[in-house]
């Protein structure tokens, strides 16, 4: 899935929790980006196998969508690493449990998210940036956006 996705669904699902009184709208926030930061590795990993423009965001962003030549995922995207980050979240939880709250929802919705196989898609080219966008994603940002107007206008 893409960064925009990653954000609304963790954003989504703190967001119900805000409405709750549970957490705070900075916390919602930061949600949303946890579940997008989760993706740095593709960029780390652009960054070691790349032989120019090796800080170039298009240029990772194009790997990524447009020509894989490399595995971008790290450690924290399978079993070991969601281990190690749970034992994280775990301890994290002994002292602030709301963080550890937010950090569970951004870093498994990522998971949950990169798991679902999304089938068809249609390839974007808007100036040099190459997109992949399945019909399921776009489906599903349709929903999250709508549920999350509705949900901020109740």
């Amino acid at each position: 899935m893409n960064p925009h996705t990653h954000f609304l669904f963790p954003f989504f699902i703190a967001l119900i929790l805000n409405k709750i009184n549970l957490i705070s709208i900075e916390l919602v926030i930061f949600c949303g980006v946890i579940g997008v930061v989760i993706d740095i590795d593709h960029y780390i990993k652009h960054i070691i196998h790349s032989k120019k423009d090796k800080f170039s965001l298009i240029k990772t962003w194009n790997m990524s969508e447009k020509f894989h030549k490399y595995n971008q995922r790290s450690f924290i995207h399978y079993k070991k690493g969601a281990l190690i980050v749970s034992l994280i979240i775990l301890i994290l939880s002994f002292i602030n449990w709301k963080i550890a709250l937010i950090t569970t929802i951004g870093y498994y919705s990522h998971l949950l998210l990169d798991n679902i196989h999304t089938g068809k898609t249609v390839k974007i080219k808007i100036l040099n940036i190459y997109n992949n966008e399945s019909y399921v994603e776009i489906f599903l940002d349709i929903i999250l956006i709508l549920t999350i107007i509705f949900i901020i206008i109740l």
